[in-house]
């Protein structure tokens, strides 16, 4: 499963130190700035840790930021359903007291601590990450291997993500191309409101009936497995998807709940920008088209930083930064504003 971070940090420019240690370890993130903005994601979950930056504001851009803020949201984040046993790792520019703080919240999922400014050798933010999520993974096979004896599977959650499809948080398929992807993909449609659609091997997939039977079995194999040993459930072949005389259908007692293509990210179409962008609209070069998009955005009146454009444009920090830099190297855009309040507009040459 791959890694994925809910970041929580009021300052900007912190935010995209965090952000560029987070993804040289190659995991996923969220960026929120406030208690109110980080509530908004604990329904869904899907993270792996958290990094909290304990003095937050409720509101982003009206109050003032408050240790209160952070411990309640800490407190908020470890009864959230969705996000039980996810560890979070505070940031404070406290010292010694914000360890003492910290060490408040171990009973709200809070598991390690690290001051700001960062350092850079040592115990650096990137090494406690590791750490944290190595002593958890040990936590959680512990955990496994004293779950006797296994709970019967009731039904769980059947989630797609742009790279990986999850049952109950567990990721059992990688990769769009794994013919069982195209299998879920389709076998996720509804009859009705109880009941799904079945549908006969060979409509499947083109490789044939004999290969989308194999394939079906194997993945049962798998899910038994791996919800055994990470969960502690046992999952009878059919728990998940159902044979009938019909063909195969998924069990009713799976949700599906669909994640590609959603969330704030706003993808913005670069042939409709036209001649009227100076940067070449018409170019496949995906840099291009990345350049045009952030033209586009400022055009559009956002006022944004790199993390803002990363994830309206749905890249990552680096990237989003590596464009930015070629605008700004031509003349096309400029950072205006304080450093840690300011976001990026067009020159007067980028706007005409």
């Amino acid at each position: 499963m791959k890694h994925r971070a809910l970041i929580i940090e009021d300052d900007a420019d912190i935010a995209e130190s965090v952000i560029e240690r987070v993804e040289s370890l190659g995991h996923d993130h969220v960026w929120v700035k406030s208690q109110e903005e980080a509530r908004q994601y604990l329904a869904d979950g899907g993270f792996t840790y958290v990094l909290l930056d304990l003095q937050i504001p409720m509101h982003f851009g009206r109050g003032l930021p408050s240790i209160e803020y952070g411990e309640h949201l800490a407190a908020e984040i470890h009864q959230s359903p969705s996000m039980q046993g996810i560890p979070i790792i505070a940031m404070t520019s406290y010292g010694a007291e914000g360890f003492n703080i910290a060490g408040r919240l171990f009973e709200h999922g809070v598991v390690d601590c690290i001051n700001k400014p960062f350092p850079t050798t040592g115990r650096t933010l990137a090494s406690v990450i590791q750490s944290v999520l190595e002593r958890t993974y040990r936590k959680r096979e512990q955990a496994t291997r004293n779950l006797k004896p296994e709970k019967p599977f009731s039904g769980g959650e059947l989630v797609f993500y742009e790279d990986r499809i999850e049952l109950c948080g567990v990721t059992v398929v990688t990769g769009k191309s794994c013919q069982m992807w195209g299998i879920l993909d389709r076998l996720k449609q509804r009859l009705d409101e109880k009941r799904y659609k079945a549908f006969p091997g060979s409509a499947l997939a083109g490789s044939g009936q004999n290969s989308v039977a194999g394939s079906i079995r194997d993945f049962r194999r798998n899910v038994s497995e791996q919800l055994g040993r990470e969960l502690g459930l046992k999952v009878e072949a059919h728990d998940v998807i159902e044979t009938s005389k019909a063909g195969y259908r998924l069990n009713a007692q799976i949700a599906v709940k669909d994640l590609r293509n959603t969330g704030s990210r706003l993808r913005v179409d670069s042939r409709a920008i036209g001649n009227h962008d100076p940067v070449n609209a018409g170019s496949e070069d995906p840099a291009i088209v990345r350049q045009n998009q952030i033209m586009a955005l400022i055009r559009s009146g956002e006022r944004l930083r790199v993390p803002g454009f990363a994830e309206k444009l749905g890249c990552s920090y680096t990237t989003a930064k590596r464009e930015i830099d070629a605008l700004k190297a031509d003349g096309r855009i400029e950072f205006v504003g304080p450093s840690k309040t300011g976001h990026y507009t067009l020159t007067k040459a980028g706007k005409s």
